[in-house]
């Protein structure tokens, strides 16, 4: 947190501006949640960045963020998971599904931890281009697709 009059304007300014920007471009909770995870960014990743803003080469992001991709799910050493949630992970089911991961996959686990309410309980995991989904709305989905094909199948008489 600022501490200083002048921090607190500088701090205001930046999100100022950002403000400004988002609202013009309708994008105001897009930049929030970005801001938001960049704020949680390594030193190594801005610098990374900063690096390619510098150099004009911000557009190659994606393809950069992509090859980082494939070099993390080529590290035998250890996997990243993407764990999306409902509400955030406490300590000790963090500490679980790490443990029942490593278990599985038998590789030390990086847990990348995304929250996403729509979800409504559950969880869904993804590592190495595989996609685990055990939440709510998928099995909610499912019970809806069940309970039309069989409303069909029987003429949509229940007996």
């Amino acid at each position: 947190m600022p501490t200083s009059r002048r921090e607190n304007r500088v701090v205001e300014t930046y999100a100022r501006s950002l403000m400004e920007s988002a609202k013009a471009d309708g994008r105001v909770f897009d930049d929030l949640k970005n801001l938001e995870v960049l704020a949680q960014a390594s030193p190594e990743l801005l610098a990374a960045l900063s690096c390619m803003v510098t150099r004009g080469q911000l557009d190659m992001l994606p393809q950069v963020a992509e090859a980082f991709r494939a070099m993390a799910d080529e590290d035998k050493d250890v996997v990243g998971v993407t764990v999306t949630t409902a509400i955030p992970l406490d300590d000790e089911l963090r500490a679980k599904i790490r443990a029942r991961l490593e278990q599985d996959l038998d590789r030390e686990v990086f847990l990348i931890e995304q929250v996403d309410p729509t979800i409504i309980g559950g969880l869904v995991l993804e590592a190495r281009g595989q996609r685990r989904d055990v939440s709510v709305k998928t099995q909610l989905r499912a019970a809806r697709k069940t309970l039309v094909e069989t409303t069909m199948k029987a003429g949509g008489d229940l007996a």
